[in-house]
């Protein structure tokens, strides 16, 4: 075996000033402030260029030697910042090969680089790191903007540095050669050559004289080409996510107060029609994730735009975050028996997403379905809401009906929201504290026509048809009724 020799990084313990620095330089504040002096230190150069060429002119002369002390005032600045990040950086080498432009640009404010005032345009290389800093900005914004605004910054921010650097370096290369032709390149001439090469893929009015000239006509229109097409890629992902969006794919961020399904079979399906009869749940988007191929589950009409699908699998902490679980107001696990799964696995994945949900929102209410009532403990001890053991129940009902003939009929409205009377819930207002449950039986049924039929005491404990029970705070009561009250 062949065994490669990992470079070695001469990395060190930092001092707690070199942590400041690194945290100080890391600030968005900081990182603004130098792409303003970048901008100006840019536009003073390019009024330099300017004046030199009317020198001659007294007034200029005293304009250009202000504007020299200025930028030379601007570049101390940067010599002051890279000497900090030189000595706050972990290993030199990294500051080298992420500062040497920088550092090329501060060159022209020694004598011995007087001349080469052009390089100073190099720091607008040092812009693109502004777009970093805008996405991190952008995590505080909207939505909106977040998936929009930023590409279209960028494409910005890059035609305004083509332009920029195009006007400085045609003034450089073109101002001496087409001094004295009609139209020389000044500031103003310059600028306007950039744009119309930019947007129009050829140099406009003409090719440049100088082999410098050349090469910067090729760069704006080979930029030109470059952000055109990025321009048409973002509209063009803009306008498919808008497509996708208005053709029922949600954008799971703005859900909230949602329902997770985890899994998908038919009894999904009857699960979902339940909320959507409900009074409470009614309103409630419904977020599924399961696997499958091809498109997602076939539903009826009445039902299918409430109910969205995510192919992923719902064990991972990834799709459950995706959906929105920190979010959620409720999370049911169905029992995955898809894929050949034994009845064993399948109750292995509903342990292991049940737990990973309660463990990422301990708030939301999870239900879940086992095949096996042997694994109930797991979800005890994991704290998992509810769980219901679905062939135990359908042999229960099964037993009752064959002893009790005509009781599934009454199952069958009890356990539906689609009809008739239905279970429900309820808190209980102060005014019933102290008072018995035959009190409230009574009340109740001739208030509303609904029944009492239980009490969740406030200690965790479940009553059925207690023979007595005086209500306290924190009592929660079970009643049948055709609709929803309020006591």
């Amino acid at each position: 075996m062949v065994q490669v020799e990992q470079p070695k990084i001469n990395a060190r313990p930092l001092a707690p000033w070199q942590r400041t620095l690194g945290r100080f330089f890391a600030k968005a504040s900081v990182e603004l402030t130098v792409g303003a002096l970048v901008l100006v230190s840019v536009m003073l150069t390019l009024f330099e260029f300017t004046l030199q060429s009317s020198s001659a002119n007294p007034d200029s002369v005293k304009l250009l030697a202000r504007l020299e002390l200025i930028n030379d005032a601007i570049t101390y600045i940067f010599v002051v910042e890279l000497a900090l990040r030189f000595a706050a950086s972990p290993t030199k080498r990294r500051f080298f090969g992420e500062y040497w432009i920088d550092i090329v640009a501060v060159l022209p404010l020694f004598r011995v680089f007087r001349s080469v005032k052009l390089i100073r345009l190099f720091r607008l290389i040092r812009l693109l790191r502004m777009f970093g800093v805008a996405s991190r900005l952008a995590l505080h914004f909207p939505d909106i903007v977040r998936r929009g605004a930023l590409e279209y910054v960028f494409v910005c921010g890059l035609l305004g540095l083509t332009i920029l650097f195009g006007t400085g370096a045609m003034m450089v290369f073109e101002g001496s050669a087409a001094a004295s032709s009609e139209q020389p390149f000044n500031l103003q001439n310059s600028f306007w050559f950039s744009v119309y090469s930019l947007f129009a893929g050829e140099p406009i009015p003409g090719p440049p004289q100088t082999v410098g000239g050349k090469i910067v006509a090729v760069f704006v229109m080979f930029m030109g080409l470059t952000i055109f097409a990025m321009f048409t890629g973002t509209v063009s992902a803009f306008m498919v996510e808008r497509l996708r969006t208005e053709s029922g794919i949600v954008n799971w961020d703005t859900l909230e107060d949602h329902v997770i399904i985890c899994g998908w079979n038919r009894k999904a399906e009857i699960i979902v029609a339940e909320f959507r009869a409900s009074a409470a749940g009614s309103g409630r988007p419904i977020a599924v994730i399961t696997q499958f191929e091809g498109e997602p589950p076939t539903l009826r009409p009445e039902i299918r735009k409430a109910v969205q699908f995510l192919n992923d699998d719902f064990t991972r902490i990834a799709a459950l975050e995706q959906v929105g679980v920190h979010r959620a107001k409720t999370c049911i696990i169905m029992a995955d028996t898809s894929g050949g799964r034994s009845e064993q696995d399948a109750d292995a994945r509903t342990i292991l997403a049940a737990l990973t949900v309660e463990k990422l929102n301990p708030a939301v209410y999870t239900c879940a379905e086992l095949l096996n009532r042997s694994y109930a403990s797991h979800l005890k001890m994991g704290h998992v809401n509810d769980f219901v053991v679905s062939g135990e129940y359908g042999a229960y009902m099964l037993a009752q009906a064959a002893m009790n003939r005509g009781l599934m009929g009454v199952f069958s409205e009890l356990l539906t929201y689609q009809r008739g009377n239905e279970f429900y819930r309820l808190t209980l207002p102060a005014a019933w504290f102290g008072k018995s449950f035959n009190d409230l039986f009574a009340r109740i049924k001739q208030d509303h026509n609904a029944i009492l039929v239980a009490v969740h005491a406030a200690s965790g404990e479940l009553i059925v048809n207690p023979a007595d029970h005086t209500f306290s705070e924190g009592d929660e009561i079970v009643v049948i009724a055709e609709h929803d009250i309020m006591l």
